[in-house]
């Protein structure tokens, strides 16, 4: 099972991980990041929950790690989980396993924007946001939003423009096997 905050990083969960490992995960979207520890309490009253191997959770770190941290230990405290909690890691011994993934890489502030501007096909457009973001002074005042942001200004200039969830569908705009991606992918194949 897999709990994630919203429609987006559903979408690069699934492209991501690949049609052979998505066929057989069960996937929760949460309406916002704060909805993260509903959502897991809903999970375990679901009937079928007794019968998952594992619970994996992904949320974006966004701007603040103190809020994240406590986000997921209320996560964690739905899904009864009490052994010490370690970035993209699976508790070993609960009964469901469960693991927890903060994008972009635990530590950093930041967004699964993050992960899809380091994979980028188009190294040139890439570029041209780059100096657009430059030119107006870096906007966002934030590195989630200034994440956010360079990726909408990114997807909005391709010939066709597209919203991420569907650029993830695109293989021309993400290369889906880059290795900023190999540590999600990793947690996804462990659930």
């Amino acid at each position: 099972m897999l709990l994630v905050e919203g429609g987006d990083e559903q979408k690069l969960c699934e492209a991501v991980a690949g049609p052979s490992v998505w066929s057989g995960l069960v996937c929760w979207k949460a309406s916002g990041r704060a909805d993260l520890p509903n959502l897991a309490k809903l999970a375990t009253r679901d009937p079928s929950f007794s019968y998952a191997r594992s619970v994996g959770v992904l949320l974006d770190m966004e701007d603040s790690p103190t809020e994240t941290t406590k986000l997921v230990q209320e996560t964690r405290d739905a899904l009864k989980v009490t052994l010490p909690f370690v970035h993209g890691a699976f508790v070993p011994g609960a009964a469901p396993k469960v693991g927890v993934f903060i994008s972009p890489d635990g530590q950093q502030t930041g967004s699964i924007d993050g992960l899809c501007k380091q994979a980028v096909c188009n190294p040139s457009l890439a570029s041209c946001v780059n100096a657009l973001v430059a030119c107006a002074g870096q906007p966002h005042t934030t590195v989630a939003r200034g994440m956010k942001g360079w990726l909408d200004a990114y997807l909005a200039m391709l010939s066709k423009p597209m919203r991420l969830h569907q650029a993830l569908e695109d293989p021309q705009v993400f290369d889906l096997k880059h290795p900023a991606f190999d540590p999600l992918r990793v947690f996804l194949q462990a659930l």
